[in-house]
């Protein structure tokens, strides 16, 4: 997250976005008349500005439908606030029909005091504290702590030398400013939590075992890291998007890395650990020709053990870095792994020129195969791209007895998913289902 971001100000086309919505709230343009009486009597006016800009990021998820309801739930409950959280007579509007600006302009002086600004901060403070306790309760748990609505506050000071509406405006902007110093001061206080969690080691690392498909053994375990039980981090995809936005990628997949290794030394001889990287992180000085020789000896790990990940979005993206470095660590006996193939990135020439000793299939290609001929000849084509360049097959995410079946069918050797084990620790047992084998079928 940056202050110069996707919104440009509180009047460009990016705060205009698609809504719809029963709850109907008038421009501030409509009601120009009424805020211009409390600018002659009161010689000043106050606003307080309710920035639901960051609310879009739900669109890009979760769509545009799921995004208007969050639009027309937070509606309600801005209506909701007369006669609670405002006065009946100030006069809420917002920037426009579809926007996600919305504004308060507060009537009258509060309890017949001076006018000190530090009355509108208290306000501006509690309106915000309010909005977001209501609006956290409707959001994706995985969604609360990012989805937080800004408020900002500003005075203007009635000036007979230019006209109500350009005063107006002037105070959207100077309120719109507050509210995006208190959207980077949320920035802040979550990086700092980041910090904090690397700082400490406070990360939990589980395994989930990769399971052959014919003799129902373990070929070894992905190490999966997740943050502290009881927090937002808990979560492997609140964990790791909040690293990416705080620029702290880097920092946490050494933390993973590390804590990873260091569990691996209880892992059985026989067994290979799976651990996911980014491309950068074989550039790391510390994983490196004599600082990895090192932690290797001392932990008494075997390279030929270890397979280290890389997404295959990523791999393509680094291809130069991760092609030249990765042949260092290979001589060394370290294994390499293109995951997350078939999600959309796969480019076959990449994957024949990085020779990865193992292709893991993502989920999304593997789910409900049994029900999807397209997929099945995708994964077909991707079993012959494995043999010619010999690297085996993984399949992520299979959960069904089905999915398995198919894949023994089309020639995939190695699976992992809930059908055999959740991630745990210590290492989990598998769970063994009813298969047969391709001969089986076949007679």
């Amino acid at each position: 997250m940056q202050m110069n971001s996707k919104s440009d100000g509180p009047f460009s086309k990016n705060n205009t976005l698609k809504s719809r919505s029963s709850s109907i709230i008038p421009e501030w343009k409509e009601k120009i008349s009424q805020i211009d009486l409390i600018l002659v009597e009161e010689k000043a006016l106050a606003m307080i500005l309710i920035d639901a800009s960051g609310l879009s990021r739900i669109e890009s998820v979760y769509g545009k439908k799921i995004y208007n309801e969050m639009m027309d739930k937070l509606k309600r409950i801005l209506l909701d606030l007369r006669g609670n959280q405002i006065r009946h007579d100030d006069i809420l509007t917002c920037n426009s029909r579809k926007g996600t600006l919305f504004f308060v302009f507060l009537a009258q002086k509060r309890d017949n005091r001076q006018f000190f600004i530090s009355n509108f901060e208290i306000i501006s403070k509690r309106l915000h504290e309010h909005i977001n306790s209501n609006l956290q309760q409707a959001l994706d748990p995985l969604f609360r702590h990012r989805m937080k609505i800004q408020v900002g506050y500003a005075v203007g000071i009635r000036n007979s030398l230019i006209g109500t509406e350009h005063l107006i405006r002037r105070i959207i902007g100077d309120a719109w400013l507050i509210s995006k110093n208190q959207e980077f001061h949320s920035y802040i206080t979550l990086k700092e939590r980041m910090q904090e969690l690397i700082l400490q080691e406070d990360l939990r690392v589980l395994f989930q075992p990769i399971v052959n498909l014919t003799s129902m053994r373990s070929l070894g375990y992905e190490a999966l890291a997740r943050g502290p039980l009881g927090t937002v981090f808990e979560s492997p995809i609140v964990l790791f998007r909040t690293a990416e936005e705080t620029d702290l990628m880097f920092e946490l997949d050494r933390l993973c890395r590390k804590r990873a290794l260091h569990y691996a030394r209880e892992l059985d001889k026989d067994k290979k650990l799976f651990i996911n990287i980014l491309p950068v992180t074989i550039r790391d000085p510390e994983f490196k020709e004599k600082g990895l020789e090192q932690f290797i000896q001392e932990s008494g790990l075997d390279p030929n053990n270890i397979v280290f990940e890389v997404s295959e979005q990523q791999a393509i993206e680094n291809f130069a870095i991760f092609k030249d470095e990765s042949k260092l660590y290979a001589e060394m006996g370290f294994s390499i792994a293109i995951d997350d193939v078939g999600t959309g990135y796969s480019n076959f020439q990449s994957l024949v020129e990085l020779k990865p000793q193992y292709i893991k299939l993502d989920i999304s290609l593997i789910k409900d195969l049994h029900l999807n001929p397209v997929k099945q000849e995708i994964v077909r084509s991707m079993v012959g791209i494995g043999r010619a360049i010999h690297a085996d097959l993984i399949a992520e995410g299979v959960e069904a007895v089905e999915e398995a079946q198919v894949l023994i069918d089309l020639g995939v050797v190695f699976a992992q998913g809930y059908l055999f084990a959740k991630p745990a620790y210590p290492f989990p047992d598998i769970f063994i289902p009813a298969l047969r084998t391709a001969k089986q079928k076949r007679r």
